[in-house]
Protein backbone atom coordinates (compact mmCIF):
# COMPACT_ATOMS: atom_id res chain seq x y z
CA UNK A 1 0.00 0.00 0.00
CA UNK A 2 1.55 3.21 -0.94
CA UNK A 3 2.53 5.87 1.51
CA UNK A 4 1.99 3.91 4.61
CA UNK A 5 0.89 0.87 6.86
CA UNK A 6 -2.43 -0.70 6.46
CA UNK A 7 -4.24 -1.11 10.26
CA UNK A 8 -0.97 -0.02 12.63
CA UNK A 9 -0.55 3.12 15.36
CA UNK A 10 1.27 5.96 14.36
CA UNK A 11 3.37 7.96 17.17
CA UNK A 12 2.83 11.50 15.24
CA UNK A 13 5.81 14.42 17.10
CA UNK A 14 5.22 17.64 15.37
CA UNK A 15 7.43 21.24 15.14
CA UNK A 16 7.53 24.03 13.08
CA UNK A 17 9.52 26.06 11.37
CA UNK A 18 8.93 29.66 8.91
CA UNK A 19 9.84 32.99 8.61
CA UNK A 20 8.03 36.48 7.86
CA UNK A 21 7.46 35.08 4.56
CA UNK A 22 5.78 31.63 5.68
CA UNK A 23 4.98 28.68 8.45
CA UNK A 24 5.20 25.34 7.82
CA UNK A 25 4.36 22.76 9.91
CA UNK A 26 5.23 19.31 10.04
CA UNK A 27 4.42 15.94 12.01
CA UNK A 28 7.03 12.70 11.87
CA UNK A 29 4.96 9.48 11.83
CA UNK A 30 6.22 6.21 13.56
CA UNK A 31 4.23 3.37 13.24
CA UNK A 32 4.60 1.70 16.71
CA UNK A 33 6.03 -1.21 15.95
CA UNK A 34 9.03 0.66 14.43
CA UNK A 35 9.25 3.38 17.61
CA UNK A 36 12.00 1.26 19.52
CA UNK A 37 14.20 0.50 15.90
CA UNK A 38 14.01 4.09 15.15
CA UNK A 39 15.04 5.76 18.48
CA UNK A 40 17.60 3.34 19.37
CA UNK A 41 18.98 4.26 15.34
CA UNK A 42 18.91 7.91 16.71
CA UNK A 43 20.66 7.80 19.71
CA UNK A 44 23.30 5.58 17.20
CA UNK A 45 23.61 8.50 15.61
CA UNK A 46 24.05 11.31 18.75
CA UNK A 47 26.56 8.62 19.91
CA UNK A 48 28.43 9.08 16.01
CA UNK A 49 28.12 12.89 17.01
CA UNK A 50 28.98 12.69 20.33
CA UNK A 51 32.29 10.79 19.75
CA UNK A 52 33.14 12.63 16.42
CA UNK A 53 32.37 16.19 17.40
CA UNK A 54 32.10 16.53 21.57
CA UNK A 55 28.37 16.95 21.12
CA UNK A 56 27.25 15.40 24.60
CA UNK A 57 24.24 12.91 23.70
CA UNK A 58 22.34 15.17 25.69
CA UNK A 59 22.61 18.23 23.99
CA UNK A 60 19.55 19.19 22.07
CA UNK A 61 20.18 19.17 18.60
CA UNK A 62 18.49 22.54 16.94
CA UNK A 63 18.09 22.54 13.00
CA UNK A 64 19.01 26.47 13.12
CA UNK A 65 22.47 25.50 14.91
CA UNK A 66 23.33 23.43 11.83
CA UNK A 67 22.82 25.64 8.99
CA UNK A 68 25.55 26.53 7.03
CA UNK A 69 24.38 30.14 6.14
CA UNK A 70 24.57 31.34 9.71
CA UNK A 71 26.81 31.27 12.74
CA UNK A 72 24.00 32.33 15.52
CA UNK A 73 21.65 29.84 16.17
CA UNK A 74 21.17 29.21 19.69
CA UNK A 75 25.07 28.81 20.35
CA UNK A 76 24.64 25.26 21.51
CA UNK A 77 27.35 23.77 19.16
CA UNK A 78 30.31 26.20 19.47
CA UNK A 79 33.43 25.56 17.17
CA UNK A 80 31.61 23.40 14.71
CA UNK A 81 32.42 24.92 10.99
CA UNK A 82 30.56 24.74 8.23
CA UNK A 83 31.52 21.33 6.80
CA UNK A 84 30.94 19.86 9.95
CA UNK A 85 27.75 20.98 10.12
CA UNK A 86 27.24 19.31 6.90
CA UNK A 87 28.00 16.14 7.94
CA UNK A 88 25.76 16.14 10.96
CA UNK A 89 22.63 16.93 9.20
CA UNK A 90 23.70 14.43 6.24
CA UNK A 91 23.93 11.84 8.89
CA UNK A 92 20.68 12.93 10.94
CA UNK A 93 19.19 12.65 7.12
CA UNK A 94 20.44 9.18 6.12
CA UNK A 95 19.27 7.91 9.90
CA UNK A 96 15.90 9.17 9.24
CA UNK A 97 15.42 7.63 6.21
CA UNK A 98 17.02 4.62 7.18
CA UNK A 99 13.38 3.57 8.87
CA UNK A 100 11.38 2.81 5.63
CA UNK A 101 8.44 2.88 7.75
CA UNK A 102 8.78 6.52 9.05
CA UNK A 103 6.27 9.07 6.60
CA UNK A 104 6.02 12.77 6.93
CA UNK A 105 3.38 15.42 6.83
CA UNK A 106 4.23 18.55 6.01
CA UNK A 107 1.67 21.57 5.54
CA UNK A 108 2.30 25.29 4.50
CA UNK A 109 1.06 28.62 4.60
CA UNK A 110 2.48 31.88 3.01
CA UNK A 111 2.14 34.04 5.82
CA UNK A 112 4.51 34.76 8.97
CA UNK A 113 5.17 31.92 10.99
CA UNK A 114 2.92 31.08 13.90
CA UNK A 115 0.40 33.13 12.16
CA UNK A 116 -1.21 30.71 9.95
CA UNK A 117 -2.97 28.84 12.59
CA UNK A 118 -1.53 25.58 10.64
CA UNK A 119 -2.44 23.12 13.57
CA UNK A 120 -6.02 22.11 13.01
CA UNK A 121 -4.70 21.68 9.24
CA UNK A 122 -1.76 19.53 9.91
CA UNK A 123 -4.68 17.23 12.61
CA UNK A 124 -7.00 17.15 9.50
CA UNK A 125 -4.14 16.24 7.50
CA UNK A 126 -2.53 13.32 9.97
CA UNK A 127 -6.62 12.09 10.39
CA UNK A 128 -7.10 11.93 6.74
CA UNK A 129 -4.02 9.56 6.17
CA UNK A 130 -5.13 7.50 9.27
CA UNK A 131 -8.30 7.17 7.83
CA UNK A 132 -6.73 5.93 4.70
CA UNK A 133 -4.21 3.74 6.15
CA UNK A 134 -7.04 2.00 8.60
CA UNK A 135 -4.68 3.20 10.91
CA UNK A 136 -4.31 5.83 14.46
CA UNK A 137 -2.21 8.12 15.60
CA UNK A 138 -1.17 9.72 19.36
CA UNK A 139 -0.04 13.14 18.85
CA UNK A 140 3.50 14.90 20.43
CA UNK A 141 3.86 18.35 19.75
CA UNK A 142 6.98 21.09 20.32
CA UNK A 143 5.98 23.09 23.28
CA UNK A 144 4.69 23.44 26.97
CA UNK A 145 2.98 26.76 26.97
CA UNK A 146 -0.58 27.04 28.37
CA UNK A 147 -2.11 28.72 24.94
CA UNK A 148 -0.33 26.32 22.94
CA UNK A 149 -1.99 23.77 24.83
CA UNK A 150 -5.37 24.94 24.67
CA UNK A 151 -5.32 25.74 21.20
CA UNK A 152 -3.86 22.15 20.23
CA UNK A 153 -6.81 20.92 22.34
CA UNK A 154 -9.28 22.69 20.52
CA UNK A 155 -8.19 20.98 17.42
CA UNK A 156 -8.37 17.75 18.55
CA UNK A 157 -11.80 17.91 20.27
CA UNK A 158 -12.77 19.63 16.75
CA UNK A 159 -12.49 16.34 15.16
CA UNK A 160 -15.51 13.73 14.55
CA UNK A 161 -16.17 10.72 17.49
CA UNK A 162 -14.88 8.54 15.54
CA UNK A 163 -12.03 10.42 14.54
CA UNK A 164 -8.44 8.27 13.85
CA UNK A 165 -6.18 10.70 16.10
CA UNK A 166 -6.54 9.91 19.33
CA UNK A 167 -6.49 11.68 22.84
CA UNK A 168 -5.59 14.61 23.31
CA UNK A 169 -1.88 16.53 22.24
CA UNK A 170 0.29 16.57 24.68
CA UNK A 171 3.16 19.02 24.95
CA UNK A 172 6.81 18.55 24.71
CA UNK A 173 9.82 19.77 25.68
CA UNK A 174 12.05 19.78 22.76
CA UNK A 175 15.09 19.48 24.46
CA UNK A 176 13.86 16.58 26.47
CA UNK A 177 12.52 14.52 23.26
CA UNK A 178 15.37 12.69 20.45
CA UNK A 179 12.06 12.59 18.12
CA UNK A 180 11.06 15.71 18.37
CA UNK A 181 14.53 17.37 17.58
CA UNK A 182 14.09 14.80 14.77
CA UNK A 183 10.96 16.66 13.44
CA UNK A 184 12.42 19.71 13.82
CA UNK A 185 15.55 18.82 11.54
CA UNK A 186 12.55 17.89 9.12
CA UNK A 187 10.34 21.08 9.24
CA UNK A 188 13.50 23.37 9.12
CA UNK A 189 14.59 21.70 6.27
CA UNK A 190 11.28 22.53 4.34
CA UNK A 191 11.40 25.76 5.19
CA UNK A 192 14.58 26.04 3.46
CA UNK A 193 13.50 24.17 0.51
CA UNK A 194 10.68 25.94 0.01
CA UNK A 195 12.77 29.24 0.17
CA UNK A 196 14.82 28.17 -2.44
CA UNK A 197 11.52 27.07 -4.80
CA UNK A 198 10.14 30.78 -4.30
CA UNK A 199 12.88 32.39 -4.73
CA UNK A 200 12.57 33.73 -1.32
CA UNK A 201 15.97 33.50 0.05
CA UNK A 202 18.59 33.65 2.10
CA UNK A 203 18.27 29.70 1.85
CA UNK A 204 20.44 27.14 2.72
CA UNK A 205 21.05 24.79 -0.62
CA UNK A 206 22.83 22.57 1.47
CA UNK A 207 19.54 21.72 3.49
CA UNK A 208 17.55 21.38 0.41
CA UNK A 209 19.36 19.29 -1.56
CA UNK A 210 20.98 17.27 0.88
CA UNK A 211 18.62 16.99 3.20
CA UNK A 212 14.85 17.49 2.57
CA UNK A 213 14.55 16.43 -0.66
CA UNK A 214 15.96 13.07 0.55
CA UNK A 215 12.75 12.31 2.22
CA UNK A 216 11.17 13.39 -1.77
CA UNK A 217 8.59 10.16 -3.05
CA UNK A 218 10.53 7.36 -4.46
CA UNK A 219 8.92 4.65 -6.27
CA UNK A 220 9.81 1.73 -3.64
CA UNK A 221 9.65 3.83 -0.43
CA UNK A 222 7.44 6.73 -0.51
CA UNK A 223 8.59 9.62 2.02
CA UNK A 224 6.34 12.59 2.29
CA UNK A 225 2.29 11.48 1.60
CA UNK A 226 -0.12 12.68 0.15
CA UNK A 227 -3.46 11.24 0.71
CA UNK A 228 -5.56 11.84 -2.51
CA UNK A 229 -3.01 11.49 -5.53
CA UNK A 230 -2.91 9.27 -7.67
CA UNK A 231 -0.37 8.07 -9.96
CA UNK A 232 0.28 7.26 -13.38
CA UNK A 233 -1.00 3.61 -13.26
CA UNK A 234 -4.15 4.79 -11.62
CA UNK A 235 -3.15 3.69 -7.99
CA UNK A 236 -3.25 5.86 -5.27
CA UNK A 237 -0.10 7.64 -4.47
CA UNK A 238 1.26 10.22 -2.05
CA UNK A 239 3.05 12.80 -3.59
CA UNK A 240 2.76 17.02 -3.99
CA UNK A 241 5.70 19.57 -5.44
CA UNK A 242 7.81 19.29 -2.61
CA UNK A 243 5.58 16.73 -0.36
CA UNK A 244 3.81 19.83 1.40
CA UNK A 245 0.23 20.03 1.31
CA UNK A 246 -1.12 23.76 0.60
CA UNK A 247 1.92 23.99 -1.58
CA UNK A 248 2.49 25.84 -3.73
CA UNK A 249 0.30 28.68 -2.39
CA UNK A 250 -2.81 28.97 -5.10
CA UNK A 251 -3.09 32.31 -7.18
CA UNK A 252 -5.42 34.93 -5.48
Amino acid sequence: MPGGLLGTTYLVYVDDSGDETQDLLTALAIPATAWAGTLLAWKKFRSWVARRFGIHTNTELHALDLGTNSNVGRNQLPGLKPGDRNQITDAAFRTIISTAELRVLTVFAPVAAGSGNLYPRLVAFVEEFCEFHESHAVVWYDGTAQNLARSNRAAHRALRYSRRVLKDPMGYDSSESHLIQMSDLIVHSAHHAVLNDRGNGPADSYLREHAYLKLLPTVDAPGHVWPGGIDAAGFPCFAQRLGIRDYPPKAR
